[in-house]
């Protein structure tokens, strides 16, 4: 037994759909016993409360009070359209045409967010379902409604969201696609012959979407904390997160720039060769280096070994482009721009504690 809530405690941290749909489920079946009692529009029309509540759950405690608020605007925004029209146009076709009009215009207004479509509808219900006794149905369907969304945010902040489990996922996975990008750079740069424009593009890595969907999962997770009386408990763990998140932003961009340098200035069909075979297999070693650091970049220990081997190869590569400017008198600057971005990267991956112990920096 012990295992299987394991298993789903599992299942539930990473997936926060998972998580969302049972807080929904709950918030539903309570908001449909709370009103049963109640009498009067709750006889008639119950099924509003559990509306309301289902549209209140929300990945964050935040957003299920913005998404509650908006709702509820929309409601009785709509409301009121319908029992303006109603009494001015008394064609019902025409009224209809006229609330569902009025009500698509003002849900262009951008305060409303996704429940702006609810207002030609909210219109539309008070006009149809409600004629002959408006203002009993509106009191009914936005009061309902409001009263559920209540009902949906208390379950929001009882089992208030903190999705690190997941973030913690998509991190890992932007990790993983850096490394191998990092890896089939080197292969290419290992290669006997120089690889042609296309070839190196065969090796780009789409990296630019999984480090958008990390960004957008530790901004909801960094949202998430606010108001959430789990939040102090995980505090470091999301701080750490954030930190992480933020660098490996920093490290896409200049695997981008590394990939583009490469790929222009050490392709077959470029005119210009900026590393050649002297230059080509040390920063290979570098590009290596690079992606074992980010194998290990959860763990102290680990990545300060994983520097050492880093700065090791890069002070080599650099000690090969100082030869190879002596030797030829060229002036070497797309080989020194990758070594600035593969300094930028180290530096956006390590604590300032663990460069500061390393020779090359004295």
């Amino acid at each position: 037994m012990k295992r299987e809530l394991r298993d789903l405690l599992r299942l539930v941290n990473r997936h926060p759909h998972v998580h969302q749909a049972m807080r929904a489920a709950i918030a539903a079946t309570g908001a449909w016993a709370l009103v049963q009692p109640l009498g009067g529009p709750a006889d008639q029309y119950p099924y509003y409360a559990p509306l309301g509540a289902v549209v209140a759950i929300s990945t964050t405690i935040r957003g299920s009070i913005r998404a509650s608020i908006q709702a509820i605007v929309a409601l009785a925004l709509g409301a009121g359209i319908a029992l303006a029209v109603q009494p001015a146009v008394p064609w019902e076709l025409l009224a209809l045409a006229v609330v569902v009009a009025i009500g698509s215009f003002v849900a262009g207004w951008g305060r409303l967010g996704s429940m702006a479509s609810w207002v030609p509808v909210s219109a539309m219900f008070v006009l149809m379902i409600g004629r002959g006794h408006p203002e009993g149905y509106v009191s009914g369907y936005v009061g309902l409604t409001g009263l559920g969304a209540v009902v949906g945010m208390v379950v929001d902040f009882v089992f208030a969201p903190l999705p690190l489990t997941r973030t913690s996922v998509e991190v890992r996975k932007v990790r993983v696609a850096l490394a191998d990008q990092l890896r089939d750079l080197s292969d290419g740069l290992r290669q006997d012959g120089l690889l042609s424009r296309g070839e190196w593009d065969e090796r780009r890595h789409a990296l630019i979407p999984v480090t958008r969907r990390m960004s957008a999962m530790v901004a909801e997770a960094s949202e998430a904390r606010r108001g959430n009386w789990r939040a102090h408990r995980w505090i470091e763990t999301a701080h750490q997160q954030y930190e992480r998140a933020r660098a490996l932003e920093q490290l896409a961009f200049l695997v981008e720039d590394i990939t583009d340098l490469l790929a222009v200035t050490e392709s077959s069909d470029s005119t210009y060769i900026a590393l050649g075979p002297a230059l080509r297999r040390p920063t290979a070693e570098v590009l290596d280096a690079l992606a074992e650091l980010l194998a290990d970049v959860d763990s102290a220990l680990a990545r300060a070994d994983r520097l050492r081997q880093v700065d090791k190869a890069l002070a080599h590569l650099v000690a090969c482009i100082r030869q190879r400017r002596q030797e030829t008198g060229d002036d070497m600057f797309s080989a020194g721009s990758l070594v600035i971005a593969v300094r930028r990267a180290v530096a956006s991956l390590v604590p300032e504690e663990l460069t500061d112990e390393l020779p090359s920096r004295h």
